[in-house]
């Protein structure tokens, strides 16, 4: 029989994420649009970032290319609609099939390399899908951008259009959650602790890690395709290697090891970004201390500070992050032999 501890562990997330989805829905029947815009960029960012964790926090993956698949699934939308004029539904659907797409070519190539090299990697794929689209300016508009009214007058409209960010973004997240819990996201985070192990088990680490590419960007590229019905424009810096940064940003100060933990973490991000904007010329600057205090002061993110089981390891986020970027050249270094 389950213990109560065992079923909150395991049902905690579809739970809270059902709790909040109710909770938020109705808080749309009575927020200004103000709030209601800012809560739809903070649904986007956060599947966005929650995506992007299944790669950093459970696959040990490093990627400073997601906003590649971001700024296609945007694009997708923005040009279809712009040359093609083709239904928004037909646009939306196919914004993820591209991003998976294009995660596999990408994927297929950065895995060869491993720890930071795979980092640069993934980097310089998203400058390259910066520069197509900044450098073509006949089908992208450069570094203009395409704005007009590329979504459903129905979803212009700030409610139904909040309302429709929140059920897809949610819905979004507890696929990504299923597939944590998976016999594949199980694998997934044994590759992440001993790569060596599960290679000598037999698991594919390559095949496996491919697939979580592949994954991570086409929900990415979903939450790419729901920015154009906040924003309804699509614009090169979504495609910007410091857009790549901003979901891991997210998930450290949320928490790596907590599976809403990045989702938590872009409240708080998108929160402070606005505040200290409103605030002070120089948010760049108060916003970076108050991350780096974040990661010196609570390595484990705010949910690790809240949570009784992580206290006892603290500071283990950072020394994942230190061994999948550093630490492990001396395996490298073995294989090279």
């Amino acid at each position: 029989m389950m213990r109560a501890g065992d079923a909150l562990r395991r049902w905690g997330v579809p739970v809270t994420l059902a709790t909040a989805l109710a909770v938020f829905a109705v808080f749309g029947v009575y927020l200004s649009p103000r709030w209601l815009f800012f809560l739809q960029t903070v649904f986007v960012l956060g599947l966005f970032a929650v995506a992007t964790n299944l790669l950093v926090g459970y696959g040990g993956l490093v990627s400073f290319g997601q906003a590649s698949f971001y700024g296609l699934g945007a694009y997708v939308l923005a040009l279809g609609w712009l040359h093609y004029k083709a239904p928004f539904v037909l646009l939306f659907v196919l914004a993820p099939v591209f991003g998976a797409v294009a995660a596999l070519v990408v994927g297929a190539l950065a895995l060869r390399a491993r720890h930071l090299y795979f980092a640069l990697l993934t980097l310089a794929f998203s400058q390259l899908f910066f520069t197509i689209a900044n450098q073509w300016y006949g089908f992208t508009s450069g570094a203009n951008g395409v704005f007009g009214a590329m979504v459903p007058r129905v979803l212009a409209a700030p409610r139904v259009g909040y309302w429709f960010i929140l059920a897809v973004s949610f819905v979004s997240i507890f696929l990504l959650w299923l597939v944590k819990i998976s016999p594949f996201g199980l694998t997934l985070q044994a590759i992440r602790e001993n790569r060596k192990r599960a290679e000598a088990i037999g698991v594919d680490v390559y095949r496996h890690q491919l697939y979580a590419f592949v994954i991570a960007g086409a929900f990415a590229a979903l939450a790419g395709a729901l920015f154009v019905v906040h924003d309804q424009s699509a614009y090169p810096g979504l495609l910007d290697w410091t857009k790549s940064g901003e979901p891991i940003l997210m998930a450290m100060i949320g928490g790596l090891d907590h599976f809403l933990g990045p989702l938590v973490g872009a409240a708080v991000f998108q929160f402070a970004h606005d505040y200290l904007l409103k605030h002070t010329h120089a948010w760049e600057l108060v916003l970076g201390l108050v991350l780096l205090a974040i990661v010196l002061f609570a390595p484990d993110g705010l949910l690790g500070v809240l949570s009784w089981r992580n206290r006892a390891s603290s500071g283990s986020v950072r020394v994942r992050l230190a061994r999948i970027l550093g630490a492990a050249a001396e395996e490298d270094g073995r294989d090279h032999k």
